[in-house]
């Protein structure tokens, strides 16, 4: 099961009432927001264990019962970009066949992320690529922006990824 914790304004553009989660693992848990770029409109998921983050387009106002879908889709994309095995892959994807909407409860994700939203609002105007949101997310996770042993976020990721993976093989 996988818990997305957005921020108090994006549970109120999903449109959607928080449940309560006694206990979460943080590998399956993402913290959510949403800003403008490129003149539109984009969620950022942030991985509460590694920091890894997306950040995705096309998820309307109102649109709760097609987040964990497009967030899967995407996040498989840029599995597939970052050259992760794809059994491996396929493991994670496996796990988040249901969510749970919550509410944020790490004031320390949600600077980050927010650090991440004003990182790319800034960089944006600049013609670096970043429109290409292969390039965005592989300049993003790897930017340390929280010292896990100053590892960039991807790393953590595939490195848990792994360890999960083949502790169950």
């Amino acid at each position: 099961m996988i818990i997305f914790k957005p921020t108090q304004l994006t549970l109120k553009d999903l449109h959607v009432k928080p449940e309560a989660v006694a206990e979460s693992d943080p590998f399956f848990s993402w913290h959510v927001n949403f800003f403008t770029l490129y003149g539109k409109k984009h969620y950022v998921f942030v991985n509460d264990l590694s920091i890894l983050s997306l950040t995705v387009s096309g998820i309307r106002t109102n649109s709760a019962n097609k987040l964990l879908s497009i967030f899967k889709e995407n996040l498989e994309a840029y599995m597939v970009v970052e050259d992760i095995p794809q059994e491996w892959a396929q493991y994670y994807l496996d796990q988040c066949n249901e969510r749970v909407i919550s509410k944020t409860d790490s004031r320390s994700i949600v600077s980050t992320m927010t650090d991440l939203m004003f990182i790319m609002k800034a960089i944006a105007p600049e013609d670096n690529g970043f429109r290409d949101k292969d390039v965005r997310h592989k300049a993003n996770n790897r930017s340390i922006y929280k010292p896990i042993d100053y590892q960039e976020p991807i790393r953590v990721f595939v490195k848990e990824l792994q360890q999960r993976f083949e502790a169950v093989k």
